[in-house]
């Protein structure tokens, strides 16, 4: 399709166009000028490619142009017993990201999930049995220690899960970063071609981007904004529910680097790394045909390696983290899940 225009440089220069107009600060040159100066192409080949990938990078960014990504949003609390409040993380972390334009989704809350439990008032929420057991499961498994009145249960194996998973603190390549890290690695294991690369990063870059707007849609622009464990399992005298306690000492696993106690700063359901997992896995699963893919997969720095026998035990494994690391409920991992896979399958249909 390109003549005799370089496909690499044409690919490495759409690169360093879309980088240079979303982060004009970084610097990209160095890696711009390796890219190229492994390209066997001639400097004519090289032009014309460079000609070719300059021009769709800035077809993408202008489309792009005034999707939402900058809109300033004022968040409320509801300020009632079951809703969001700080965590000592700070403020609300983009309240309007769920209102960011998608790119395969026809409306932001295409995919929104149900509510939690399926209850639609906090009071309702907060009074029910599974809400006492989804609170009592992450109270003993995801605790940074056992208090006076809670025993933490958490494993050797699932503490080391909960902080393989992590990477929310910024100066970490955050969650969406280790999974593309993830699919280099099996792109790579499948020997895939440049052509074979662009498709698969293209449709799990849409994906990914379309999940955090789905899964920030669940987190602020529904009728629940539920607080996370720490504040649930701190504050339970005020919840209503006789089979929920106050464990004011309680911490979760999650913690900055200091030791710190850390959560993220923004509503609980749904969980954003498992709606990740969810597209991640849904993409990768209809790209190569199956589920049936073994590999070993990295965490931030690569200071530490898991080994899964199947892309669903990658997804499931990393939606079952946030339950470890103390920041979670399950349904925030089921559901979220569920929002990420109904996205790749939507993202795949329209661009597979």
């Amino acid at each position: 399709m390109l003549g005799t225009a370089s496909l690499n440089a044409a690919i490495a220069t759409a690169a360093y166009t879309a980088l240079r107009a979303l982060y004009p600060s970084g610097s990209f040159d160095g890696n711009y000028g390796f890219a190229l100066s492994q390209d066997t192409s001639s400097q004519t080949e090289k032009d014309k490619g460079a000609a070719v990938g300059r021009g769709a990078a800035q077809a993408l960014v202008q489309a792009r142009a005034n999707d939402g990504e900058a809109t300033t949003v004022t968040y409320a609390p509801d300020g009632v017993p079951g809703s969001w409040r700080t965590t000592g993380s700070g403020p609300a972390v983009t309240p309007h990201w769920g209102r960011v334009r998608p790119f395969g989704e026809s409306t932001p809350g295409q995919f929104r999930p149900g509510p939690p439990g399926g209850f639609t008032t906090y009071q309702d929420l907060l009074r029910s049995s599974q809400y006492a057991e989804q609170l009592h499961e992450v109270r003993v498994f995801g605790g940074h220690s056992s208090t006076p009145l809670t025993t933490v249960v958490r494993t050797p194996e699932q503490s080391d899960i909960g902080r393989f998973w992590a990477n929310d603190l910024d100066g970490t390549y955050k969650p969406t970063s280790q999974l593309y890290q993830h699919a280099r690695i099996i792109a790579r294991k499948q020997a895939l071609t440049p052509t074979q690369n662009v498709r698969l990063f293209a449709v799990l870059s849409i994906a990914l981007a379309d999940a955090a707007v789905a899964a920030w849609d669940a987190k602020y622009d529904t009728p629940i904004d539920l607080w996370r464990p720490v504040s649930a399992i701190n504050l339970a005298d005020s919840d209503g529910n006789p089979a929920t306690t106050p464990d004011p000492a309680w911490r979760p696993l999650s913690s900055d680097l200091d030791g710190t106690s850390y959560t993220p700063a923004f509503p609980t359901y749904v969980s954003g790394h498992a709606t990740f997992a969810g597209a991640w896995g849904g993409v990768l699963r209809t790209y190569f045909a199956t589920d049936a893919i073994a590999f070993s997969a990295t965490t931030d720095g690569g200071t530490a390696t898991r080994r899964f026998n199947t892309l669903s035990a990658a997804t499931n494994e990393n939606a079952i983290s946030r339950i470890y690391l103390g920041v979670h409920y399950r349904w925030d991992a089921e559901q979220g899940l569920a929002t990420g896979e109904n996205v790749a399958r939507n993202v795949t249909d329209t661009y597979l």
